[in-house]
């Protein structure tokens, strides 16, 4: 079933060979979705899921009532990963002061918060959950304030599974774990596959929570170069593996964090292939992947068929934050994963599960995913289009597919960390690029969360970020 999802990807491709070739320049409308339908002798469906598969790699503008047009190509994006920076050599990793300094100015009630990944509170469904939560604790006291059953709440795990079916992971109420956020699924998942002293390949740039928590069970990390658009090098990704000595691959492939691509089916596909050729499990982090623009995307796990690929997501970023609730299915690694979820927490809180199963079970959060993938969308448009007005020229930045941030490349060597201090003594948080790798290899980056409007306040942060920006790299030109 999900291979017939390939055919869109295969139009994708064919469209961009005729644009390479100048039979659709800049500026050129394309022919009708029926038009193409025909050309090509598939569904309109498929050809709309082409275009706008194209539109949000940048291709392509989907202009209401207007037509699809082809886009200008764009300076701004960021480069390719330069292969000749990654050793593909295991190191420690050493982290944790560095951003838990970072994290704690976060807390700060005054500051501009434009560093932590969140939607904020102006697109998540405050009142709506609250209401539930009222609900469920006239109604359901006694369950909603007991300990839930070790293998979660019924009610939950029955339509998360039901769910998981419709973006092709064909997963049963058995099969899940409920954990306190994706952090702890995570956190099992490693020590599910993996022991003190061993090697994990990560993408680089990758989440620096992810870093700290193979940092704190002192796993050693192999980084592998990561593309902007494309997700991770398989051609490097295979070559660690065949070098042997490798625990688990630790990955994301929808709406990643920080560069916010969402891999082809292809791709992911080959990666899940590569997993099952080396025996090496691949912990696939779907936190982002209910916030893809476009219709939610199937993750790695949709093509394991060894059972190796241990998924783990939350709706941390997608709901409530406070709620923590996540969830993970480990494959073969299920009785392991179990188990050490019962030796360390025992279960997850009770009134989340039951909020969260009534919340799935009405169809309200299908609906606000719909809502809040559009004002994501639109932020992170919105917050890219400032950027470019306010940041010096030869400034680069991503596409996202998912999410809510942007990956920043500023010109001139500017090393964002002596941006961040800048801006902390101005009262705005933002993250520096250097902590999403082992060894500060994106010192020139900035992650900025688009997940609340850009008011004039956030403008003006921007702003005075730009200007900034421009004076430590003239500091760079006269040393």
């Amino acid at each position: 079933m999900i291979d017939d999802r390939f055919l869109y990807e295969r139009i994708s491709r064919r469209l961009l060979e005729q644009i390479g070739a100048g039979s659709f320049t800049v500026g050129q409308k394309l022919p009708s979705v029926r038009r193409m339908s025909a050309m090509f002798k598939v569904s309109v469906n498929t050809v709309m899921q082409s275009y706008r598969q194209l539109e949000a790699e940048g291709y392509l503008e989907i202009r209401p009532q207007s037509g699809v047009y082809v886009r200008s190509s764009d300076v701004h994006d960021i480069p390719e990963p330069d292969g000749s920076r990654y050793p593909l050599l295991p190191v420690e990793v050493s982290l944790s002061e560095q951003v838990l300094h970072y994290m704690e100015l976060h807390a700060d009630p005054d500051m501009v918060r434009l560093g932590i990944a969140l939607p904020g509170p102006e697109v998540l469904p405050v009142d709506r959950v609250m209401a539930t939560i009222r609900d469920v604790t006239r109604h359901h006291a006694l369950e909603a304030w007991d300990y839930m059953h070790p293998n979660g709440s019924a009610l939950f795990t029955h339509h998360l599974a039901r769910r998981s079916l419709s973006y092709e992971v064909p997963v049963t109420a058995e099969d899940i774990i409920v954990t306190s956020g994706a952090m702890e699924a995570l956190s099992l998942a490693l020590r599910s596959v993996s022991r003190p002293g061993d090697t994990v390949v990560v993408e680089s740039p990758t989440y620096y929570g992810a870093l700290l928590l193979l940092e704190t069970h002192q796993r050693k990390v192999v980084e592998v170069p990561t593309h902007p658009r494309q997700g991770i090098s398989l051609a490097a990704l295979e070559q660690v593996f065949q070098r042997g000595g490798v625990a688990a691959c630790l990955v994301s492939t929808n709406a990643q964090n920080p560069l916010g691509f969402t891999m082809s089916l292809e791709r992911k596909a080959a990666l899940v292939a590569l997993s099952e050729r080396y025996q090496v499990p691949l912990i696939e982090n779907d936190v982002w992947g209910d916030t893809v623009y476009q219709d939610a995307a199937p993750p790695a796990k949709a093509f394991d068929r060894s059972g190796l690929v241990l998924y783990c997501s939350s709706f941390s970023k997608s709901l409530m934050p406070g709620l923590r609730i996540g969830w993970a299915a480990a494959g073969r690694f299920q009785k392991r994963f179990r188990e050490l979820k019962q030796l360390s927490t025992i279960t997850s809180t009770s009134i989340s599960q039951i909020v969260m199963g009534r919340l799935l079970e009405s169809g309200f959060y299908a609906q606000h995913l719909r809502e809040l993938r559009l004002h994501l969308h639109d932020q992170v448009e919105a917050m890219a289009r400032e950027v470019r007005r306010y940041f010096p020229p030869g400034t680069r930045l991503t596409r996202p597919t998912g999410g809510c941030v942007l990956w920043v490349r500023l010109p001139g060597g500017v090393d964002t960390l002596a941006l961040f201090q800048r801006a902390a003594g101005r009262g705005i948080h933002v993250f520096p690029g250097g902590v999403f790798s082992v060894d500060g290899k994106h010192a020139d980056y900035l992650r900025l969360n688009a997940g609340s409007p850009v008011t004039a306040q956030v403008r003006r942060a921007l702003c005075w970020l730009g200007e900034a920006a421009a004076e430590l790299a003239a500091e760079n030109q006269r040393r």
